[in-house]
């Protein structure tokens, strides 16, 4: 089973809100607690001395080729029937190798329920919630074999941005 539609984040979109926290949080656990959410925003500061605040959600990218699966020693890691990886929690038995698997920190682990938590693309309600609360859309969820594009595209408009600013 392939991938079918894929999250992608415009950090330039972002302004380090945390909505997209806290409802996934609330839709996976019934809780507020951006510990318990699929996705998480990482603030960096970057750029001068003084430093500027930047925001960047991190979010599986459901790879075509995933680590995270291919470690997990009890195949708790599965395509669900829209393609989307996710975890079984009866088999999982949190030992942290997805977790240190992922390639961009997507995955971590529950450290009540000692179980990984990974985006799985929201399957109960059937579209992703972080992408329909981001008021600022810098979540989007599009086909996965248009992804890159999209990621190219999005860059492309910044840079013509930034070249703008240069020349006025």
């Amino acid at each position: 089973m392939t991938v079918i539609s894929k999250i992608i984040v415009d950090p330039s979109k972002c302004s380090g809100c945390r909505v997209c926290e806290a409802i996934c949080s609330l839709i996976n656990e019934g809780i507020f607690n951006p510990t318990k959410s699929r996705i998480k925003v990482i603030r960096m500061i970057k750029g001068s001395p003084a430093g500027l605040l930047y925001s960047v959600p991190v979010v599986c990218q459901q790879c075509e080729e995933a680590y995270c699966q291919k470690v997990c020693p009890v195949r708790a890691i599965y395509r669900n029937n829209k393609g989307a990886l996710v975890v079984d929690e009866q088999k999982c038995i949190g030992c942290r190798l997805c977790e240190a698997a992922c390639p961009i920190g997507a995955i971590s682990v529950d450290i009540e329920k000692h179980v990984a938590l990974k985006c799985n693309l929201c399957e109960r309600i059937g579209e992703p919630q972080c992408v329909k609360y981001c008021f600022d859309e810098a979540i989007k969820l599009v086909p996965a074999d248009r992804a890159s594009r999209a990621i190219a595209i999005s860059r492309a408009e910044r840079f013509r941005e930034i070249i703008r600013k240069v020349i006025i």
